[in-house]
């Protein structure tokens, strides 16, 4: 006997808050709260313990349509570098993210694209000088590959080609027995394949026992990066798209821009799925809205989608964001819909509140 859809929102209430959020993504941020002048402060995106700091001399803007690849889970908007003059132009943003302290690897994804032809550098790279390492195209070599501060590195045989978008994969490793860390970078891997055996540049660094607290977006200007992902495993930084999840827009904008709500997951009997929360304000008093209707009804100053069957009370955490994990029960049939929407209390909003844009699930 299968469940009837308004059966299913009381189960739900319930497993919200009983599992437990997964530990392989530690961080993400497809830079979707622009516009945004400039990267420095914001605090985008979820998982991370800082926002974003500014630690070199040109600015990254947030915005546009973003870079997307076949396959992969994205967010609209990307993190923008204009090209700069000058004799040594550089812009570098640095973020801080947590590992589990048993950790012994970490991954990071990121899209990369040249957009000026430059040919300085770009990419991200991890640690400090004289051991911080470029991973992307290293300075001057109009190639991708990996580079210390010093000047060693590996190139791969991939040629930096203005307008090409590009998917890095770096795997950051301790070595065994205590002897450094080692990079490795993959290219253009297909999203949902196996961590190849063989990666296109490799280096190791034995001067360097730990794994990196945080990260640089690390261009020399005229570049777009987007989709940055770090994680304890190879499918964790390389999500798959899907239909399951629809964004049905209408986000009402808040003292903190227009707050982003997305889902992840499969929607199916016993799956771990997730709904994350960015760009609202800090310690946030949120209610997420769920239903397996849309009224898209006029409601304080915005539009509220969801038909309100079940209200959750929530609250963001100092960056503005939420992250709440929850199981699919058994029984729901196939293709049943499910609307989510967060609206905020916000006294800089009209009316004092915000609101998300809407998602639809759809299970499978």
């Amino acid at each position: 006997m299968r469940s009837s859809p308004h059966r299913v929102l009381p189960a739900l209430v319930l497993l919200l808050a009983a599992v437990p959020a997964t530990a392989q993504l530690i961080a993400y941020d497809g830079f979707g709260n622009g516009p945004l002048a400039n990267l420095a402060g914001s605090a985008g995106g979820s998982g991370w313990a800082a926002p974003w700091f500014m630690a070199g001399d040109n600015v990254t803007k947030v915005g546009g349509a973003g870079l997307t690849w076949p396959g992969l889970m994205s967010t609209p908007g990307g993190a923008i570098t204009p090209a700069a003059g000058g004799v040594w132009p550089s812009s570098i943003y640095q973020r801080s993210f947590a590992l589990p302290v048993d950790a012994n690897a970490m991954y990071a994804s990121f899209l990369l694209r040249d957009d000026a032809a430059s040919g300085i550098w770009g990419g991200l790279s991890f640690g400090t000088y004289p051991y911080k390492m470029t991973v992307g195209s290293p300075l001057g070599d109009y190639t991708y590959g990996l580079m210390l501060s010093e000047g060693l590195g590996d190139l791969s045989n991939k040629p930096l080609v203005k307008g090409e978008i590009s998917l890095v994969v770096v795997k950051i490793s301790k070595n065994t027995p205590a002897a450094g860390i080692s990079y490795r970078m993959y290219l253009d891997p297909a999203v949902g394949s196996p961590e190849p055996g063989f990666p296109d540049a490799m280096m190791s660094v034995g001067a360097v026992g730990a794994l990196p607290a945080f990260v640089s977006l690390d261009n020399g200007t005229g570049f777009t990066t987007d989709e940055l992902r770090v994680g304890t495993t190879w499918a964790s930084v390389l999500p798959p798209g899907n239909a399951t999840w629809s964004d049905l827009g209408h986000a009402k904008v808040g003292s903190h821009g227009r707050p982003v709500l997305a889902g992840t997951g499969a929607l199916s009997a016993g799956s771990v799925n997730r709904l994350d929360l960015v760009s609202a304000g800090p310690l946030a008093t949120v209610t997420l809205v769920c239903g397996f209707d849309a009224i898209d009804a006029p409601f304080k100053g915005g539009v509220l989608v969801p038909q309100p069957e079940i209200l959750i009370p929530l609250q963001t955490d100092a960056l503005g964001s939420l992250s709440l994990p929850f199981l699919w029960p058994t029984g729901v049939p196939a293709g049943t819909a499910i609307f989510f929407q967060d609206w905020i209390q916000d006294a800089g909003a009209t009316h004092g509140l915000s609101a998300s844009n809407a998602l639809q699930g759809l299970s499978s």
